[in-house]
């Protein structure tokens, strides 16, 4: 989904950068040719740049129906990164193809030919200085942004710190893009690159003032207060919260970013409870790194906390007559909250007063894999008792004593598993592993679900 979408962004943006180009001449001299290739790499490079960094930028606003066209907020930020990567490099082959070319000019391998009409807007060149120098710096920055971003040594705390400094980049960037965007693209076949890129700058630029005043998901994002924190085995914290009016409610399956110390900023959590109305809810979290390890001596009941969303689109909707569920350790969350919301199902067809979607959804039969290292007795306890309530068929794997969840093993214990979905959470390459054998086993791509759980 990433890879693809990114290149069909890349190929749409080249096909009208391509509109604005200068006319290469019939008849032109080798020097003409060569610097006609040079601006033709210069123009590209840096319309592609700023158009891969305005979706990116868009991207991030976390907007609900951005989240439904790419199938949920954790694939947006998945996107989000993959196009701000690449709208970063691109800047950067940009600006070297320009220092490359200067030093060819200097050491008088390249020629500039004489009396070459220049693509500059005229009424732009007062500005051509600070264009040239603000955006050089800011290009520093965003390359040494986008390395504290790929590198996991580096806190979540003060990433995401100095994440925020990402919008004032591209703003810059804006600024040089509109001063050196070549007249060709306002002329003749120009016209449609030209007013697509600068509709992208803008909604980006709005989406970075968003960004740089602190306004994206404020609609979103409801106060609470913790009831209470509990550590439970395996190093996992679980936190109760009541919510204040106004928590749109969740599906099961989604997850909440959770804030409890404005200095730290916000994390995501999958919910790990069904929705009763009354607003509470819990989250499951495991000790991944330093701010998850001290969460359980950092909060005590009675905190305040705010918590955004909800976001994520893994809510098991799909109408199948099967479901597989595979949770590999603390993946597991999602499907606690599912199975309590068909317990509370299966508890209201018991009574006078069932719910209009209960027949179909506990005629569902699902499968679930509780894969984990080595499970605790009590939490197993707790899944098993959960199973059983809402009618799911659980079947607990230890790595340790019974050796990992296979693609062989899956069908064997599944056997009906052509005619289901699969529900993945877990480790990255685990969940990789298990798609490659099941499309290849058949199993349609629509129907293996995996939560892409990364902000990072």
């Amino acid at each position: 989904m990433r890879a693809s979408t990114t290149w069909l962004v890349l190929l749409v943006l080249l096909a009208f950068a391509w509109l604005g180009l200068p006319a290469w001449p019939a008849d032109g001299a080798p020097d003409l040719q060569r610097w006609m290739v040079y601006l033709d790499g210069l123009y590209l490079s840096g319309y592609l740049a700023i158009g891969l960094m305005s979706v990116a930028m868009v991207l991030a606003l976390r907007m609900p129906w951005l989240e439904r066209w790419v199938g949920g907020l954790d694939r947006a930020y998945r996107l989000h990164k993959s196009l701000a990567q690449w709208g970063v490099g691109l800047a950067l082959f940009h600006y070297g193809l320009r220092l490359v070319v200067k030093e060819l000019r200097g050491s008088g391998l390249m020629v500039k030919p004489k009396g070459l009409a220049s693509q500059a807007v005229e009424a732009l060149r007062p500005f051509h200085g600070t264009a040239k120098d603000w955006a050089e710096w800011a290009l520093y920055l965003a390359v040494a942004l986008v390395v504290v971003a790929l590198w996991r040594r580096v806190p979540y705390r003060w990433f995401a710190r100095l994440h925020r400094l990402l919008p004032a980049t591209y703003l810059v960037m804006v600024y040089h893009s509109v001063v050196f965007l070549p007249q060709g693209y306002w002329q003749g076949l120009g016209w449609p690159a030209a007013g697509l890129i600068m509709a992208l700058m803008l909604f980006g630029s709005v989406a970075a003032l968003m960004s740089l005043f602190g306004r994206v998901g404020l609609r979103r994002r409801v106060a609470g207060e913790v009831l209470e924190v509990k550590q439970l085995a395996l190093d996992v914290l679980e936190l109760r919260l009541k919510l204040a009016p106004g928590w749109p409610g969740h599906e099961s399956g989604q997850f909440g970013l959770a804030t409890f110390d404005s200095r730290e900023g916000a994390h995501p959590f999958t919910i790990a409870s069904s929705w009763k109305g009354d607003g509470e809810l819990r989250f499951a979290i495991k000790a991944l790194g330093d701010y998850t390890r001290n969460l359980p001596t950092l909060l005590k009941a009675g905190d305040a906390a705010w918590v955004e969303g909800p976001y994520g689109r893994f809510v098991f909707a799909d109408g199948k007559p099967r479901q597989i569920w595979v949770g590999g350790g603390i993946g597991m969350t999602p499907f606690l909250a599912r199975m309590q919301e068909l317990a509370q199902l299966r508890e209201a067809a018991s009574s006078a007063s069932p719910t209009a979607e209960a027949p179909a959804l506990l005629a569902q039969q699902v499968d679930l894999f509780y894969c984990t290292r080595k499970g605790d007795p009590d939490i197993t306890r707790r899944i098993a008792e959960l199973a059983a309530a809402a009618g799911v068929n659980l079947h607990v794997l230890e790595s340790t004593t019974q050796g990992q969840l296979s693609v062989e093993r899956l069908m064997a214990m599944s056997p009906q598993w052509r005619e289901a979905s699969l529900w993945f959470c877990g480790p990255a390459r685990f969940g990789q592993a298990l798609r490659e054998g099941l499309l290849a086993g058949g199993l349609a791509a629509g129907d293996f679900h995996q939560e892409a759980f990364e902000f990072r």
